[in-house]
């Protein structure tokens, strides 16, 4: 690209060159045509001037012109008066009325160029006749030129016409040297053109070298390379920038699959370490029960007791993967209009397991909200479930309000508070503060996980706040609803079974 862009622009300059060079040619050769012209024409006004002097062209002009004799005279003087006056380096033949040559200068005419009828017509008519270069015998070219032949008083009568010729080897030697020196200065100029563009133009496509290299980079897997040119203002700069910024958004997509992946298998891994807790203490017990090792029907029951809560554990535990698989899936389920405070006063009302009898609601009537219906009873649920499993007896206060386009609901209880160093991870999936205990208390680490999930997929979110030994604050809010909008008459999902502590 970098010859190329040169190579044209040295075509193009040569172009323009040659263009100069033709039009300097030709308005050089009008020019000396024309001074030599004028020169010729001095050369006759002399002549003139001096057959006057000698009284060849006086008031017997006229006369003289009358007779093929006196034509004959007048066409001899001015051939031989001019001859001499222009040094004999002008050759001249006159011609009578009848373009018949009546005289010559030198005598032996019959080598010199003629010049065409119609322009010797024009000189008999007493106008100079156009110029006209001629091919002559020796090879040379003449420039040919008619004159009228004025005698009489004040030049009135046109006796007849002298063609004046001269060699066109001074002209045309004095444009071959402009021809050599065009052609030397041109070819001057585009040998600079060519080191000049060769230099330009490669400092000018450094950056495209530059965006080369790095594509390059990018291709061997180093997603961080980047341009480094777009600093510039010009076209390369703008495609510098978009270069960039796609290398940007390559690193950002391959950043964010790796992370999810990532995501994925600690998920997976996560999963089948938390189904394997309930399948093994289940294929215990069944080995147990095969084996007849608990005869006692108080034993079996207990054992049997045992078996129901793990294939309990193992179906809540499938049932939050279900909504997390949603939730990945961008299933954000079915918006509907839906009062804030007569819902959570419901769920509440279903309570819990293990649930306080200290519980403070503040719930203020007709707070509208555009939610799923499902999405915020399993978000309730789970705070609910969360605040009795980590903080038992303590009080608790449940409370909404709203602000500009939000509505907020606040569980608040007066337990043991969660630890500073776990706070930053409270909604990582499986993540729990106190393994032990929470796997030992049916925790799977998803609770909050899939408050903060469902949240977000009805256009809200979740903030946790606490401090150990002072209690725990979590609140989420949602979009409110319009203020036109009317609450669903749709009944409230049916009481869903025993939750396991979410973490």
């Amino acid at each position: 690209m970098r010859w190329r862009v040169t190579l044209t622009y040295v075509a193009l300059l040569a172009v323009l060159l040659a263009g100069f060079g033709v039009y300097q040619f030709v308005a050089l050769r009008q020019s000396l045509i024309t001074s030599r012209v004028s020169s010729l024409q001095d050369d006759m006004t002399t002549a003139r001037a001096v057959l006057a002097k000698a009284g060849t062209a006086t008031a017997r002009g006229r006369i003289l012109c009358s007779t093929q004799a006196g034509v004959n005279l007048v066409g001899r003087a001015v051939a031989t008066t001019v001859a001499a006056t222009s040094g004999h380096t002008v050759a001249v033949i006159v011609y009578d009325h009848s373009l018949l040559q009546v005289a010559a200068q030198p005598p032996a005419g019959g080598g010199l160029p003629r010049l065409d009828p119609n322009r010797l017509q024009s000189a008999l008519s007493g106008v100079r006749s156009s110029p006209e270069v001629v091919p002559g015998a020796s090879g040379e070219d003449q420039l040919v030129v008619g004159f009228p032949i004025r005698t009489g008083v004040n030049g009135g009568v046109v006796c007849g016409v002298a063609q004046l010729s001269s060699s066109m080897a001074p002209i045309d030697s004095v444009l071959h040297d402009e021809i050599v020196l065009l052609a030397l200065g041109s070819l001057a100029a585009l040998l600079a053109a060519l080191l000049a563009g060769v230099l330009l133009t490669g400092r000018a496509l450094r950056p495209l070298q530059r965006l080369t290299a790095t594509s390059q980079q990018l291709a061997g897997g180093d997603l961080r390379a980047r341009s480094g040119v777009e600093s510039r203002h010009d076209e390369i700069g703008v495609l510098a920038r978009s270069f960039d910024d796609m290398a940007a958004r390559i690193e950002a997509a391959f950043a964010a699959q790796q992370a999810s992946e990532e995501r994925t298998r600690r998920f997976i891994a996560d999963a089948s370490h938390e189904l394997r807790t309930p399948i093994t203490a289940l294929k215990g017990y069944i080995d147990v029960i095969r084996r007849g090792a608990t005869p006692d029907p108080v034993a079996l029951d207990a054992a049997l007791g045992a078996m129901a809560l793990e294939a309990e554990r193992m179906r809540v535990l499938v049932l939050d993967l279900l909504i997390l698989a949603r939730l990945d899936g961008e299933h954000a389920g079915t918006p509907e209009v839906v009062d804030l405070s007569a819902a959570v006063a419901h769920h509440l009302d279903e309570g819990v397991p293990g649930m306080t009898a200290q519980l403070d609601r503040q719930l203020p009537p007709d707070l509208l909200v555009m939610v799923d219906r499902n999405a915020l009873a399993t978000i309730v649920r789970n705070l609910l479930g969360n605040a009795c499993k980590y903080a038992p007896g303590a009080a608790q206060t449940w409370r909404t309000w709203s602000t500009l386009e939000r509505a907020h609901l606040e569980v608040r209880d007066e337990g043991p508070g969660i630890a500073a160093h776990d706070l930053p991870h409270i909604f990582e999936r499986f993540y729990r503060g106190e393994t032990s205990r929470a796997r030992e208390e049916g925790g799977s680490g998803l609770g909050l996980s899939i408050v903060q999930g469902l949240a977000r997929a009805q256009g809200g979110d979740v903030a946790i706040a606490s401090v150990q030994q002072s209690g725990t604050t979590v609140t989420v809010w949602f979009p409110l609803a319009a203020p036109s909008a009317a609450p669903s008459a749709a009944a409230p999902p049916p009481p869903s079974p025993p939750l396991p502590t979410p973490a």
